[in-house]
């Protein structure tokens, strides 16, 4: 199933943009609730935005939020803080029952992106999947306090493994600017390449040595299915993992346990040399199941993202959706002339596919910055 911000046609349309991650302000705004997740809250809403988003006050804060259609400003909505990458995330009492979840920034400047879309409002399989991380959270959080003593009595015990996990979850918090993606340090080819079978091998083999899947890894090993020469490219191996405490180490756990309970992985570093990459690869399963593609012959659904920068192109974003036999394609561009140098290769990248045994089912691109033009055909 193609997710609902899909397009089913090819179409080059304007895409507006939001405050970036990556803006000081809102990385200000990320710091201000560092080491609070799981904690509930209480926010204000001050008013409501022309595009449907509201300003609100949550922890001394003016944050930029969706909520339900019914608040109003002088309301006060109840929040949980489940997460703050790559933007802090709230669990909001919506008053039927299922809590929705909604990402929150600053306020835009004023003057800036004023027509912008609100930040992002979830709900459905999104939401399910953000429950069961925000129970594992308040969970963690629990054992953090049980370790510091922050909690429980005289009688309470804990493991050591437990007091670990508390340490570790407690260091991760700390850092300035949370890692969201594992590290390559090393360029996966060693020039430019337009053979996708070499591109798709060395893609495949950097994630596998990034260290992610490292205890799998062993333990296939201790079942004589892995070499042991395997191990040794990965980083805790070369001994580049230090104190599990420490917060560089504490973060590169904390993406493990994303990867296994969100089905979630993330790898950055070069293609090749001068070509950056950001990598993302993410598993829905598929609704009702709880064991992914193994109920009722249903399949689960991969989405993978890539985001590049080319001499000719500029910054290039690929989403791409694999649901059964169905291939979904989005490709966002930073300009118009590059959606339509896209849109001319289109033929050409359909073949391809079609000579892989892949079809593609749908193509949409995007141009950022360009008035809305179309270019439409059956995929």
């Amino acid at each position: 199933m193609l997710p609902r911000d899909s397009l089913p046609l090819s179409q080059v349309a304007r895409t507006q943009a939001v405050v970036p991650a990556a803006d000081p302000r809102q990385q200000a705004f990320q710091r201000a609730f560092a080491g609070m997740v799981g904690q509930s809250m209480q926010a204000e809403v001050l008013s409501k935005l022309p595009d449907g988003a509201f300003v609100v006050r949550v922890n001394d804060m003016a944050a930029r939020m969706p909520l339900p259609a019914n608040a109003q400003p002088g309301m006060q909505v109840p929040l949980t803080l489940v997460a703050l990458n790559p933007r802090p995330t709230f669990q909001v009492d919506t008053g039927k029952g299922a809590p929705a979840f909604a990402e929150a920034g600053p306020p835009l400047q004023e003057g800036a992106g004023a027509q912008s879309s609100p930040l992002a409002y979830l709900e459905g399989r999104q939401a399910a999947a953000l429950t069961r991380t925000a129970a594992l959270l308040a969970q963690a959080r629990t054992v953090a306090q049980l370790g510091s003593g922050a909690a429980g009595d005289a009688n309470t015990s804990i493991s050591k493994a437990g007091k670990l996990l508390g340490d570790v979850i407690a260091a991760a918090q700390k850092s300035d600017l949370p890692a969201t993606a594992a590290l390559g340090r090393t360029p996966l080819l060693p020039g430019p390449s337009a053979d996708a079978g070499s591109i798709a091998g060395a893609l495949q083999e950097g994630l596998a040595k990034s260290g992610l899947f490292y205890e799998s890894h062993v333990a296939e090993w201790a079942q004589g299915t892995r070499a042991r020469a395997e191990l040794a490219a990965e980083p805790q191996a070369q001994g580049r993992m230090p104190s599990p405490t420490e917060p560089g180490t504490a973060q590169f756990i904390n993406m493990q346990l994303t990867a296994a309970e969100q089905a979630r992985v993330a790898w950055q570093g070069q293609l090749w040399p001068g070509q950056d990459l950001r990598w993302e690869i993410e598993r829905d399963a598929p609704e009702g199941s709880q064991a992914g593609a193994r109920d009722g012959g249903e399949t689960s659904t991969w989405q993978s993202r890539l985001t590049l920068r080319f001499g000719g192109l500029g910054e290039l974003s690929a989403r791409v959706v694999l649901s059964g036999d169905q291939l979904h394609i989005r490709l966002d561009a930073a300009s118009e002339d590059a959606g339509q140098r896209l849109q001319a290769g289109r033929a050409q990248l359909e073949q391809a596919l079609d000579a892989a045994g892949m079809p593609l089912s749908t193509l949409a691109i995007h141009a950022l910055e360009t008035p809305e033009a179309e270019g439409r055909s059956d995929g």
